[in-house]
Formats: structure tokens, sequence, C-alpha cells
């Protein structure tokens, strides 16, 4: 079985192969990129048990160096050229191991590169956005502010409501608390996007449900059927003990 793969990964994307590939399996549904990667994660997990079954430091060493990655990096990158940008996340979350370790910075910049210019729209973009806003170590705070300014610029629809969600949780996590103010942003212009959600449960925790925060008001009965409010207790030391029978 471990032989079979090993020779399989080493022969090349025949070229034909990609250039018949339709319109659909390039950019729609990328089908072609998940066969691909059904057979790496398929080829890696067999590398991993090699790994483990390993006796000794010097065989882990020389496991580790046939790592299946840059055997399939040609054909990631032949889908990538090909219009899939799924393959150009899969390149950048596996630099560290295609490249050393200033090369990999390079490599990872190329592909955000292309990925903010020709897939913005894609729906799997709010993964890029999560990506990009947390490359602190690659990308240096004033690249990152100027991309997502400019794809705002770009952006529109759900397409806009996900940079709108990367905003405020990069912004945020600089400690900045304009954050809050691009999750309003996302609630007021793109209620009804998926993002909206996201921003809407994010938005609560940091505003009403915090350490100091001002509760959200709410209404109920005590025991003896008298109606009672938690704003109706303003000024008073309130205990509120949530339970019940599970």
């Amino acid at each position: 079985m471990l032989l079979t793969l090993a020779l399989t990964i080493l022969l090349p994307l025949p070229a034909p192969a990609l250039a018949d590939l339709g319109a659909d399996e390039r950019i729609g549904d990328e089908t072609a990129y998940e066969a691909l990667l059904d057979e790496y994660e398929e080829t890696y997990d067999v590398w991993r048990e090699e790994l483990q079954a390993a006796e000794d430091s010097k065989g882990r060493r020389a496991i580790r160096k046939r790592h299946p990655a840059p055997i399939f990096r040609p054909r990631f990158e032949g889908l990538a050229d090909a219009g899939s940008g799924r393959s150009l996340v899969w390149l950048i979350t596996n630099a560290s191991k295609l490249e050393k370790r200033k090369q990999a910075a390079g490599l990872k910049a190329g592909c955000y590169e292309r990925l903010w210019a020709s897939h913005l729209d894609a729906k799997w973009f709010g993964e890029v956005i999560t990506m990009y806003t947390k490359e602190r170590r690659d990308v240096d705070a004033l690249t990152i502010e100027a991309t997502l300014a400019d794809a705002l610029e770009r952006a529109e629809g759900d397409a806009r409501a996900r940079v709108l969600l990367g905003l405020a949780r990069y912004r945020l996590a600089g400690k900045c608390n304009s954050g809050l103010e691009f999750y309003k942003q996302v609630l007021e212009e793109h209620p009804d996007s998926a993002a909206a959600k996201v921003a809407q449960v994010e938005y609560d925790r940091l505003t009403k449900f915090a350490i100091g925060a001002v509760p959200p008001e709410f209404k109920g009965k005590t025991i003896d059927g008298e109606e009672i409010t938690l704003y109706g207790h303003r000024g008073q030391v309130t205990v509120v003990d949530f339970w019940g029978f599970w």
C-alpha cells in the first residue's frame, strides 16, 4: 500500500488534463481541486502513519524529508493557474513545507495578491480574510490595512459584508474599539448576509455580555406571579440565577 501510493504521487499531472478542464470544474465547483485535495490528504495520512511508526530519530528525519506537500505542489499550482482560488489557499497553508522561511513569506504574498485580485467574490473568501489578517509575522500591519481598504472599495454585497466583518475582527484584535463600528456597518448595510449573523453574535458578546457591560432588559414573573423586570432593579445589587431541569 505504501509503495503504491508513493509511486503514484511521483507522477505529474499530464498537461492535457488541466487544459481539458471545463470552466465549471476550474472556477465553479472546483471539482478538480476537491479530487486533488482528497488524494493529497490520503497520501498525507499514509505518510503520517509511517512517521509515527519510525523506530528512531534518524528514520523520522528521513521520512520528514519525504513530506508529500512538495510532490503535490506542481499540481496545485497548475490548478491555481487554471483558476482555482482554493488551490492558492492550499499553497499558503503549506508554504512552510514548500519553501524555506524567507521564500515561504514570498510565496504567501504572491498567492494572497492573486486571491485578493481575482477571488474576492467567492463564498469561501471569508477564510482567506481570516488567514490574511492573522499574518502579522509575514505581512506588516500597514499592508494588511491597505489591502482591506482597497477590497472594501471594490467589494459589493456579501463580499463587502465579509470584508467589513474581517475589518471588525482585525481592529479589535489590535485593541482598537473602531472594530465595533465595522460590526455596526455590517448589520446596517447587509442585514440579511451570512456575515451579519456572525457579526450580531460577536457584537452582542462584546457589548451586552462582557464584564462591566449593561445587560439586555428582560421581563419575567416571580413564583408568586408578580411581573418583574431587570431594569426595574437599577441601582440595586441584583443576582440573576438561571436554572432548570435538564
